[in-house]
């Protein structure tokens, strides 16, 4: 399902580890409608690098939840475990650029640790059953998230060292994300406020490879009735594939389109039309939503 745009894109990059379930269809949700407010393309990633993780059959059963819902993307569906090379070449820049080290820490060792502790920097050649980690030192990342507002870290003293490939040979998430979101035709990624934590490391990654980094949003989340994230770690249900117009409706709510989201029954994509004309990252609040809270006539369902 695609369709010719401008160039420059949005994206979603969902994991193929389960089916969509209404959290996820949320962020679906924001970045296909900023995409389409903005003029863009909107792509479909599949970040699939750890295959342990990956369930049989559950690339097919996201990509029909986007189509059932009326998200159509644009050119094909790309897939990380297709662009190794683009993420060795990314390793070999950095560990030219003397910012690898070869670490053989445990998790066990490194428990109680706030930030990584510098056990392994002398290690800058590679060595056998180790992980690469990449150089901090004393740097401060700064950006401006469209919907959470200005963003300031001192990786030195939040993260510390993080790891850039696994002991296993896989390619980190921070990495390979830093590597495809810094891709020139990237230029918006909105996705879940759960990953706003990881941005400030793949900005600085992707200012290690000279890569651009692109406007980031990062919308609220919709919440259990014990302020857990919904996710497949909490159980949550697949989306019914039966009610996509209802689906919707109930993440329009949490965007900021509430009045759209009262709008009478019928096919997805003039809603998703009309949502694209009204939306704007600016107008989203900033709290999460407990989906319990939808049933209740007038809740809005938000909290700081």
């Amino acid at each position: 399902m695609s369709r010719d745009r401008p160039s420059g894109a949005g994206r979603f990059a969902p994991s193929p580890t389960g089916p969509l379930h209404l959290g996820s269809l949320l962020a679906a949700t924001a970045s296909y409608l900023d995409a389409r407010a903005q003029g863009l393309a909107w792509r479909v990633r599949l970040d699939d690098l750890d295959r342990a993780r990956n369930q049989p059959g559950a690339e097919r059963e996201i990509l029909t939840a986007l189509e059932s819902h009326g998200l159509g993307w644009d050119g094909p569906v790309v897939r990380q475990s297709e662009h190794q090379g683009r993420y060795r070449a990314a390793l070999d820049r950095l560990a030219a650029d003397g910012r690898l080290f070869y670490c053989r820490c445990s998790r066990s060792r490194l428990a109680g640790h706030r930030t990584y502790p510098g056990t392994c920097r002398a290690h800058t050649r590679p060595r056998r059953d180790s992980a690469a980690r990449v150089r901090v030192e004393q740097t401060v990342v700064e950006f401006q998230d469209e919907i959470q507002g200005v963003q300031r870290h001192d990786l030195a003293r939040e993260t510390g060292d993080f790891v850039v490939l696994r002991r296993d040979g896989i390619v980190a998430y921070q990495l390979a994300t830093a590597v495809d979101d810094g891709d020139p035709g990237i230029i918006r990624v909105v996705r879940g406020r759960d990953l706003l934590e990881n941005t400030p490391r793949q900005v600085f990654l992707m200012q290690c490879l000279d890569l651009p980094v692109p406007v980031y949003a990062h919308v609220p989340l919709l919440v259990n009735a014990a302020g857990q994230k919904l996710s497949k770690q909490t159980h949550a249900p697949p989306l019914d594939l039966s009610r996509p117009r209802e689906n919707l409706r109930r993440v329009l709510s949490v965007l900021g389109l509430a009045a759209l989201a009262e709008d009478p029954p019928g096919s997805c994509e003039p809603l998703l039309a009309e949502a694209a004309r009204r939306f704007s990252v600016a107008a989203v609040p900033r709290g999460d939503t407990t989906v319990t809270e939808f049933d209740r006539p007038g809740a809005s369902g938000h909290r700081e």
